[in-house]
């Protein structure tokens, strides 16, 4: 079935509380799989809603595809895809759906990982187990998991796994810090659909000022790029602005301290947007003014500089001028 026919044989209406969109061109669709390497890999998409971008990763054969979704009807209707064959697991893929949202999901490296937060559980599959039962997919055969709903639920995750997300817009910065910056087991790398003014600030286009999230995702990221431009006819229902899908490719170094710093520090500077980034950092932490002037002095920098105004360097030797 194409994208309009799916929609109208499930009567899928988009949920304005929960910020959905579905983009239904398969060329972008395309583009986006295309945008990684997903064959053998271990794939975590966020948001699949009824499986738009789905198929083009089964396509592909990952290792492992998890899918995370919040709407208990999305994934209602995935279960009924597959259980139609009009999604088709790969023999080669370890497939699962896990109900919930993605902020409390916690992926690890071990071979037993623990999928924890209050409102997680794996789907539950009404055509073949009672309530509280899970159900995961290996080579297109249905397994029995025992009841998933109250306690830790263990999973496969690999070492390195990908994320790719067409997220509503309102969590896609809780969605990037959180994955590139709060959870232990990160991710190699990330493609998100986000809206375009949002793309355009992370990439600091010329028209644009540094922010803190750009600045934080530089100290995550050793790239950042935009994929492809998303008009927003591309969508049912069309939202009201543009979008943009960004590839991000992780630093493997990571020192959990030195961010904490980092982000510490550029949150500080940034707390008044109008005001001068000096009295911003004097204010938020309580430093001496004068020992301040001077590590300005020092880097040639202006005291009436705005936080937006300093770059990525700029930032990390302020912060190393402060000292531990």
């Amino acid at each position: 079935m194409n994208h309009l026919e799916i929609l109208r044989y499930y009567g899928i209406r988009a949920q304005k509380s929960l910020g959905q969109n579905f983009l239904v061109n398969d060329e972008i669709l395309e583009r986006i799989a295309d945008s990684i390497e997903i064959t053998g890999k271990d794939i975590l998409e966020i948001g699949p809603g009824y499986g738009a971008l789905t198929e083009k990763i089964l396509a592909r054969k990952p290792k492992s595809l998890t899918l995370i979704e919040l709407d208990k009807n999305m994934v209602h209707i995935l279960k009924s895809r597959i259980a139609e064959k009009d999604l088709i697991i790969p023999p080669e893929t370890t497939f699962q759906i896990v109900e919930g949202d993605v902020l409390k999901y916690i992926p690890s490296p071990h071979p037993n990982p623990l999928l924890k937060g209050e409102g997680i559980k794996e789907s539950v599959s009404p055509l073949l187990l009672g309530e509280g039962s899970g159900v995961r997919w290996k080579g297109g055969i249905l397994k029995y998991v025992p009841d998933l709903s109250d306690r830790d639920v263990p999973r496969h995750v690999s070492t390195g796994y990908s994320i790719i997300a067409n997220i509503p817009y309102y969590i896609t910065s809780p969605i990037l810090f959180r994955f590139l910056h709060e959870l232990e087991h990160k991710p190699d790398e990330m493609v998100i659909l986000m809206q375009k003014e949002v793309g355009d600030k992370i990439c600091e286009k010329k028209w644009y000022h540094h922010s803190y999230l750009s600045l934080a995702l530089q100290y995550s990221c050793e790239t950042i790029e935009e994929i492809c431009p998303v008009l927003k006819e591309n969508f049912i229902p069309a939202p009201k602005v543009d979008s943009s899908v960004l590839y991000f490719k992780r630093k493997q170094e990571y020192d959990a301290p030195d961010a904490k710093r980092f982000l510490n520090i550029t949150s500080a500077g940034f707390s008044a947007p109008r005001k001068k980034v000096l009295s911003n950092l004097t204010n938020a932490l309580h430093l001496p003014k004068e020992a301040l002037s001077k590590i300005f002095h020092d880097l040639e920098l202006l005291e009436t500089a705005r936080a937006e105004e300093l770059d990525f360097r700029k930032w990390t030797e302020i912060i190393e001028k402060i000292g531990k």
